[in-house]
């Protein structure tokens, strides 16, 4: 639930805009979007032509931002409505990637990654995190960095990177790839290095797109690092800060997680009331049957509770002189809160929606049975919600493995 001076009025009027642009180019064409990379492609120019993509990066550079974060997460939640996956690439693009290096003030990553953002054409940014081998070792706390397996190493004024990532989104489409690499397991977080790769770099090659079960809007693919080598200077801010810069991504795709699952989670709601009150039994709408309305009310309370953890979050990443840096063990914990009830409340939300609507919700004319697919997701990536739970702990007592 949210106050109603939650959004100033400029937010308010993107949130507007926003919703009039997923009924008008999304919602009819959510079964198509699926299938058609033009399609989807087509979208994207749209959202830059709005400004959305630039509004992430520094005026300096040709942006009309950064944005904040409750900003942000209006656009976002707006697009998840109508389709996860472009949701999903919008965050991305938008800034999620460059964000750290923004912060960290990196002249020379900012100068190079940063102006094809802010041109008049859809440009892609990726997360270079979950390697190959090992899983979710790279973004388990507990481990304290010892579970990244890609390997850079220092030579001359280069960095060589060798390894593979596993699921990364826009892997053979984004012009910069924000890469985890470990500099020496032994070393800890001290080893841990965010260094950004440019997309046409020798030696990165990538797999074919997964095949996935849902967010088919978005590309997933393998890439690989064969000796890639880049400037020394394009790592993020060196040993230990780069493991703290690593906990504050980590913080805000789970942020970012979860208010993909909000907009999901509005667009099932949406659906099955609208189909609730046409679809009768007993001579009377569904929904006026007791134990129907009882379940949309356990509907409505995710739905509402997960949107004031959403904004109330982003509130919070917008007042660090209150609540600290997004790095802290609070922080990461409080965002994985938000992102673990969000996304066990999204699943929850459109099973439910699918038995309230019975074989008609597993037919793709209504729409339901693609929310149901991109709700699933939510809760498996970025670790999945075993490792969620740890960052949880962690930020209530010190949790690790020794």
């Amino acid at each position: 639930m949210l106050r109603k001076d939650t959004f100033t009025e400029e937010q308010n009027a993107i949130r507007d805009m926003l919703r009039k642009f997923v009924d008008k180019e999304i919602m009819p064409v959510r079964l198509e979007l699926e299938s058609d990379p033009k399609l989807v492609e087509s979208i994207h120019q749209k959202l830059v032509d709005l400004g959305i993509q630039r509004a992430g990066y520094p005026s300096e550079y040709g942006g009309t931002g950064p944005g904040s974060p409750t900003t942000l997460g209006i656009v976002c939640e707006e697009l998840a409505r109508g389709d996860a996956g472009i949701s999903l690439s919008c965050g991305i693009n938008a800034g999620f990637v460059l964000q750290a290096a923004m912060v960290a003030q990196n002249k020379a990553i900012l100068d190079k990654f940063i102006p094809p953002f802010c041109g008049d054409k859809i440009n892609y940014a990726c997360l270079s995190m979950t390697d190959s081998t090992g899983g979710a070792d790279t973004e388990n706390p507990l481990l304290q960095g010892r579970g990244i397996k890609t390997r850079a190493i220092l030579d001359g004024d280069e960095w060589v990177i060798n390894g593979s990532k596993s699921w990364p989104t826009h892997a053979g489409i984004a012009s910069v790839y924000l890469t985890v690499c470990s500099t020496g397991y032994e070393q800890g977080e001290e080893g841990v290095a965010l260094i950004f790769v440019p997309g046409n770099s020798p030696g990165l090659s990538f797999g074919q797109p997964e095949k996935k079960l849902g967010f088919r809007t978005s590309v997933n693919a393998s890439i690989f690092y064969d000796n890639v080598r880049v400037p020394k200077e394009y790592r993020l801010a060196g040993p230990g800060a780069d493991a703290q810069f690593y906990y504050a991504t980590m913080a805000g795709t789970q942020w970012h997680s979860s208010v993909i699952s909000l907009g999901i989670m509005r667009s099932v709601f949406e659906i099955i009331l609208d189909y609730t009150k046409g679809r009768e039994s007993g001579g009377k709408p569904v929904r006026e049957w007791s134990l129907v309305a009882g379940i949309l009310a356990d509907m409505a309370i995710r739905l509402e509770m997960t949107r004031g953890a959403v904004f109330s979050y982003a509130y919070m990443m917008e007042h660090p002189e209150i609540y600290g840096p997004p790095f802290t063990k609070d922080m990461v914990a409080k965002a994985s809160i938000v992102r673990s009830y969000a996304s066990d409340s999204c699943v929850w939300v459109a099973n439910k929606a699918v038995e309230l609507m019975g074989s008609n919700g597993l037919s793709p004319e209504y729409h339901l049975e693609k929310y149901l697919r991109d709700s699933k997701i939510t809760q498996i990536w970025l670790g999945g919600q075993q490792i969620c739970k740890y960052r949880i702990a962690n930020g209530y007592y010190d949790y690790y493995v020794r």
